[in-house]
């Protein structure tokens, strides 16, 4: 494979969102390095579009699958996304995302002299944006593609819309027909895209007069007519997979249309794929229509933040934010539940945080006893945090413990901070009038945004 001058090739498998993540990072990779790049670009169930059926960028592109490069990979770097192409390839594993920037790269991953086979399923993390960005500005999608996005925004969108991206093959995220059904009802006013890989989930989202989506002759169909969409399968270089899907040519081409439309809404909800990933940063770097985006709607679907916790995709703290924003829609039941499902499934340097919070929305709710579970959780973890501890003291003093208030009151003045935000001033000056222990002296309140 080695060439007189040290290349990029990068494999690019799986869907349309997967295929651009690894031709983006290459493409941002071979800019800043000098690197020219090679693409391979399989035709497969996955994908049965070729490359330029979809592109029409100059690159030098092949079709070669995995299992027949195992072998001819001697003296390369190969970067991969998982195993089981270390495993196809006949190769050592070694992660496309185990470095830090582009600097440790160059300095850990950057072989001398000799080409990179490259093998991601997503952007790699330590690429910084502007170079993503650029690398999304390159690409160049068929006049075909880009005739239609532009027309059907011109025609039928029109004016600033929203966007629902609903997935429901194989891996069956985004929001629900009822949670479609409820937004889309709540605001009649606002312009709405739906786009799925299911014809009915677009139908019965276009019963409304404000949704739209585009009518396509083409869908995703499955293998295996009679197994389910999730049934194990096996692709044509022998990997298996929960997934019967087969994509062809022309599916492919209706979803690229889609995802550049989609990337030119205020998408709602954060479903985990990569499409809805790809479409919100095309969206940002890359539009082909100059179109303003609507201000976001303040809605979250449960069904794909339950989703997010249990794949561990979520930040502790866009959770916390996302459910302080339901409790404030009147959504403290599901706002609830979902601080509980972060607390079991997140790591321990993770839960002090969700514990906290949960508390004190369980305090809210008027809930002292489950509240002082949560606030015992946090201080198993963390003993010496001062708002746990005052918290503790609250819930006890509700549920009528006031020997164990005292005492998480003393122990809230052990660890107490020089500075208290102005809410835990307020609950301190409360809890040490009610139970005569002086409070340490200490800096005036802040209050925190």
């Amino acid at each position: 494979m080695t060439s007189t001058a040290p290349r990029i090739f990068v494999f690019c498998d799986g869907g349309i969102g997967n295929r651009i993540n690894a031709l983006v990072t290459a493409i941002a990779m071979a800019e800043h390095f000098g690197r020219a790049t090679t693409v391979y670009w399989p035709l497969n169930s996955w994908c049965g579009a070729a490359f330029h059926d979809i592109f029409d960028n100059v690159l030098d592109v092949r079709t070669d699958a995995l299992n027949t490069l195992a072998g001819t990979l001697s003296g390369t770097k190969v970067l991969l996304h998982d195993a089981i192409g270390a495993e196809l390839l006949q190769v050592p594993f070694e992660s496309a995302y185990d470095f830090q920037s582009m600097e440790d790269f160059a300095q850990r991953g950057l072989p001398v002299g000799k080409d990179i086979f490259l093998y991601p399923a997503i952007i790699a993390p330590w690429i910084p944006e502007p170079l993503v960005h650029a690398a999304l500005r390159s690409l160049r999608f068929t006049q075909t593609i880009q005739g239609a996005v532009q027309s059907f925004i011109a025609t039928t969108l029109a004016r600033p819309f929203h966007g629902l991206h609903l997935r429901r093959t194989d891996l069956r995220v985004g929001l629900t027909d009822a949670e479609v059904l409820a937004l889309v009802q709540h605001h009649p006013n606002e312009v709405f895209f739906v786009c799925s890989d299911d014809p009915q989930a677009e139908a019965l989202a276009c019963a409304h007069p404000n949704v739209h989506a585009r009518p396509k002759t083409h869908h995703v169909a499955k293998k295996q007519e009679h197994a389910d969409w999730i049934s194990l399968s096996q692709d044509q270089e022998g990997r298996m997979s929960y997934g019967n899907i087969e994509r062809s040519r022309d599916a492919m081409i209706e979803g690229t249309i889609d995802l550049l439309v989609l990337a030119h809404s205020q998408i709602v909800g954060y479903s985990g794929s990569t499409f809805q990933r790809m479409a919100r940063l095309l969206g940002d770097a890359a539009p082909l229509v100059a179109l303003a985006r609507p201000a976001a709607l303040p809605y979250f679907s449960f069904t794909e933040m339950t989703q997010q916790i249990e794949r561990q995709l979520i930040d502790p703290a866009v959770l916390l934010q996302v459910c302080q924003t339901m409790v404030q829609s009147g959504q403290a039941g599901q706002a609830l539940d979902l601080m509980r499902m972060g607390f079991e499934r997140m790591s321990d340097a993770q839960r002090p945080d969700i514990a906290h919070n949960l508390g004190v929305m369980l305090l809210n709710q008027s809930q002292p006893r489950q509240a002082s579970l949560y606030f015992i959780a946090v201080l198993q973890l963390q003993n010496l945090r001062y708002g746990s501890w005052l918290h503790l003291a609250y819930a006890k003093t509700l549920l009528g413990d006031h020997d164990q208030a005292r005492q998480a009151l003393q122990q809230a003045f052990t660890c107490r901070p020089p500075t208290l935000i102005a809410s835990d001033a307020t609950l301190e000056k409360a809890l040490a009038e009610r139970y005569q222990l002086p409070a340490p002296p200490t800096a005036h309140p802040k209050d925190v945004p």
